[in-house]
């Protein structure tokens, strides 16, 4: 008895330590954040209405990798801004990829995607499929806007700059998609 009493001692260790780490980033964390769980959840409720419309998870999904990258941008910002130091290509890569990670998880739990789910492309998830394209072209239209605005000297060439041209490359991959699918 004393022996599964201690390992299951043991086995708990991992999750007190996971749920303190938990705590310990609920504590530091502004009390703002853009990617919150009523954000998710909105994009859940997005993802249900737009099935229920008749739309593919793709074209949902080109959306939901540009808030993915708008998410880690913006945090990439704010802890650059709060001084946090040290390679910022890590730290936007990682920030990416666990914006990424938590909302693909809300996603499973949800059940938008997994085993019982018909709506494919090639085998794979079709809101994966468009959450990674939508976050390349996402991201490929953040590195645009920069690339303009240095060639103006450090300043947008029109008001919204970034937005627009990020909003243009989502509705266009969006529509690829519908096309196509």
């Amino acid at each position: 008895m004393e022996r599964k009493i201690k390992r299951t001692s043991q086995a708990k260790k991992p999750l007190v330590l996971i749920a303190a780490l938990i705590f310990f980033i609920i504590s530091i964390a502004p009390s703002v954040m853009a990617h919150c769980p009523l954000c998710t959840g909105a994009t859940i409720v997005g993802v249900s209405v737009t099935r229920s419309l008749g739309f593919d998870d793709s074209i949902v999904g080109v959306f939901v990798g540009g808030m993915i990258i708008s998410t880690a941008l913006w945090a990439d910002k704010i802890l650059s801004k709060r001084g946090v130091n040290g390679n910022g290509a890590l730290r936007l890569t990682s920030l990416i990829v666990l914006t990424t990670v938590l909302t693909l998880v809300t996603f499973y739990y949800a059940g938008l995607f997994g085993r019982g789910n018909s709506f494919r492309i090639f085998g794979i998830e079709s809101i994966l499929v468009g959450s990674l394209s939508g976050g390349i072209f996402s991201l490929g239209a953040f590195y645009y806007s920069n690339y303009l605005k240095n060639k103006n000297g450090g300043r947008p060439m029109f008001s919204y700059q970034t937005m627009i041209i990020s909003l243009a490359a989502l509705i266009a991959n969006a529509a690829a998609f519908a096309l196509v699918f």
